[in-house]
């Protein structure tokens, strides 16, 4: 009898037209590179408390059969500015609404800054938070190109001030020059949420689940590359004996977490890790003229929660333990990469701290900080430009 060996493996994802009808992806466009892959099949049953004679039940019977499916995929650009990444349906059907910035904004001189912010002039449209999550390329002043990503855009048809990772000394003025870059960007959803069909092949058994979503948890280490950490549930539809395709896999490789950006309240930290749980609520709801008796995977809601572990620093530099007591809001940014169309950050505009502890890491005195990403459909965005 045949061995099944786990790394003669590949996972297809596309997403579908009418939910819940399995859509059959294409080896040549859907195929993405996974980790650690886990497939979990969970049997519904109900056990009955029958008399029947003796001391024994009857067996229990089957009322559904749910699926999830877990990997990891490594957190990467398309190669290409503003061309989504390959997991960018994966990222849809876990509540990531898509927002593709194909054409750059040239370079123009800005009419004011600050610090921390900078009045975009006229070639930038005036629409509230049209930006959010996107990076700036500063230039002139700064007088080496910098990228702060914009965590907050008011833009009331005079003015429209961008909000920044990054803190500039000296302070950015209307000598100041904006460009945006072409970028893909990912934000929190509540609405219009697709689902997917999953296929998963192991070496000779193709695996079939449709009406997947799911929930990603994105984790950053440095020396290390990024990774979205993906679950799935789904709805199982069939096994069949057919031989792993020659998929084609896009061959850009993710850039390590090094010569990065790590801001912490726009200062830049020290730390070994980075992680955000998105968090999502999925329930299988009950629907009797379904084939396994509930529908598909519905995501009900997001409780995002995150963690990082910067060096402990004097409370003259920073003091958590006041800012968490005060609910005060700190931006928390990650950026990394250095070849346009595999760059990657990740912003939070505002997180609240939620829990304080020691650490030691080989040594030195660390703060192990969860905090909670504060915001409707904003508390965290993703985005590869």
């Amino acid at each position: 009898m045949a061995l099944l060996r786990a790394r003669n493996a590949a996972v297809l994802f596309k997403q579908e037209a009418v939910e819940d009808t399995p859509i059959v992806p294409s080896a040549s466009t859907d195929a993405i590179k996974v980790e650690n892959l886990a497939v979990n099949f969970n049997a519904q049953q109900i056990q009955t408390n029958e008399a029947t004679g003796s001391l024994d039940s009857s067996g229990p019977i089957p009322v559904g059969l749910q699926v999830s499916v877990s990997f990891d995929v490594l957190l990467k650009g398309s190669g290409t500015a503003g061309t989504p990444p390959e997991c960018n349906e994966m990222l849809k059907a876990c509540g990531w609404a898509e927002t593709i910035t194909a054409a750059p904004i040239a370079a123009q001189a800005v009419t004011a800054g600050s610090a921390t912010t900078v009045t975009l002039g006229a070639a930038y449209a005036a629409t509230a938070q049209l930006y959010r999550g996107m990076p700036l390329a500063l230039t002139v002043n700064p007088a080496v190109v910098a990228y702060p990503f914009v965590t907050d855009y008011s833009a009331d048809g005079i003015d429209k001030i961008a909000i920044l990772t990054d803190t500039f000394s000296p302070v950015l003025d209307g000598t100041t020059e904006a460009s945006l870059p072409a970028n893909v960007l990912y934000t929190p959803a509540s609405d219009s949420i697709p689902s997917g069909t999953l296929e998963v092949y192991i070496d000779g058994i193709k695996f079939i689940f449709a009406g997947a979503r799911g929930a990603p948890v994105f984790n950053v280490a440095t020396q290390n590359v990024g990774r979205a950490s993906f679950t799935f549930s789904g709805r199982f539809v069939s096994q069949t004996d057919v031989a792993v395709p020659a998929a084609v896999y896009d061959s850009t490789r993710p850039p390590a977490f090094k010569n990065a950006a790590m801001n912490l309240d726009r200062v830049c930290v020290a730390l070994q890790n980075f992680s955000i749980d998105v968090g999502n609520t999925l329930v299988f709801p009950p629907d009797p003229c379904a084939e396994q008796g509930f529908g598909p995977a519905q995501i009900t809601e997001r409780n995002m929660t995150g963690n990082l572990d910067p060096n402990k620093t004097l409370v003259a530099t920073r003091d958590t333990i006041t800012d968490m007591d005060a609910a005060t809001e700190k931006i928390i940014h990650a950026r990394w990469g250095e070849v346009a169309g595999n760059k990657i950050g990740i912003t939070v505009p505002a997180a609240l701290y939620t829990g304080v502890a020691l650490g030691d890491r080989s040594g030195i005195v660390t703060e192990e900080l969860t905090f909670f990403p504060s915001g409707e459909d904003s508390g965290a965005f993703l985005c590869y430009w």
